[in-house]
């Protein structure tokens, strides 16, 4: 019994193939293209301008009775303690309005403490102790303004981990004279700076790929609509010949050139007078002098120079003596061998 062979039904190649776009479809990816440019591009710039805009601002003023002030703050932001690229920004501005003579120096603190400014086991005070002398480490900042001056303004930054802080402020004096006083902090947190930071460069990078599919659909569209201009005749014929040279190929290698010097050529009188043409021959005219032939005195008979000096010759009936003429004082004398 042969046994039946079951036939696998056959991928049709067409149904796999995707199926060209028409011109009003690449269009419309053209035109979709390029508002994805500008949509990804505008909501880069909101994202980095939401990036350099505080998304808190605190104001605090000096006390006139104590010479300082706290005020408490949450920053928000990624949990990730130490100094990194995750540091929340803070922007102190000092503003000094007014100031007693005797005043040393004007302290800000940030103190991170889960209770704020209410705790009352004395780490607010003891961890102010340490950052005056150096000791306390990140996130915890300090910074002291030596010898301020009135109608001045101080720029501090802080980069600080995401926590419950308490922000003091300290007037220090000579006489513990506060009366008069006048100064201000104005206090940026940017704790969204990073986070839309990162979306604005991924906006970005879509921007440009964005771009770059609208290019590509440009061009597929211009190819389509603009009519390709048909080459000239001679620009037909040389491209037909270049082609042919180059499915061709070389026909072979180079000719060898010269092997050796070239031969040098006689020295020695002609071999013999200029061949007769039969029409000279048969000719009953008279022949004509040319400038080559020398008539002489004897006979009527022409010598026809030959060059370098040789003549041959020449009777009135347009035969030629075989021997070779060269002239000596002013006569034709004939060649004479000397090996002869």
């Amino acid at each position: 019994m042969g046994e039946e062979i079951e036939e696998e039904p056959s991928v049709n190649s067409e149904d796999d193939s995707v199926p060209e776009m028409t011109i009003e479809e690449r269009k419309d990816a053209l035109k979709k293209s390029r508002w994805n440019v500008f949509m990804y591009l505008g909501l880069a710039a909101l994202f980095f301008s939401f990036a350099l805009y505080p998304f808190m601002g605190i104001s605090m003023s000096a006390d006139e009775g104590f010479g300082d002030s706290s005020q408490p703050i949450t920053v928000w932001g990624l949990p990730i303690p130490g100094e990194d690229f995750t540091d929340i920004p803070v922007e102190i501005n000092v503003v000094i309005q007014a100031l007693p003579t005797d005043v040393n120096s004007i302290e800000i603190f940030m103190i991170e403490n889960a209770e704020g400014c209410d705790a009352t086991d004395g780490s607010i005070e003891s961890t102010r102790n340490d950052l005056r002398i150096g000791k306390s480490e990140h996130p915890n900042s300090y910074h002291i303004i030596e010898n301020p001056v009135e109608s001045q303004s101080y720029e501090i930054e802080f980069d600080i981990d995401p926590g419950i802080y308490c922000v003091q402020l300290v007037i220090n004096t000579q006489s513990q004279n506060f009366a008069g006083i006048n100064v201000e902090v104005d206090i940026d947190l940017y704790p969204t700076q990073f986070p839309l930071a990162i979306f604005g460069t991924v906006c970005l990078l879509l921007s440009v790929f964005a771009f770059i599919g609208a290019q590509k659909h440009g061009k597929l569209v211009k190819s389509l609509i603009e009519p390709k201009e048909e080459p000239t005749i001679e620009e037909t014929v040389l491209a037909q010949t270049s082609s042919a040279r180059i499915t061709a190929g070389p026909s072979g290698p180079p000719a060898p050139g010269p092997s050796g010097p070239p031969t040098p050529g006689p020295t020695g009188p002609p071999a013999g007078p200029p061949a007769e043409s039969p029409e000279s021959v048969d000719s009953t005219e008279e022949p004509v002098e040319s400038e080559s032939e020398v008539q002489s005195e004897e006979g009527g008979d022409v010598y026809e120079d030959q060059g370098d000096g040789w003549f041959f010759r020449k009777f009135p009936d347009g035969t030629y003596d075989q021997a070779p003429y060269m002239i000596h004082e002013g006569e034709y004398i004939p060649y004479v061998d000397p090996e002869a």
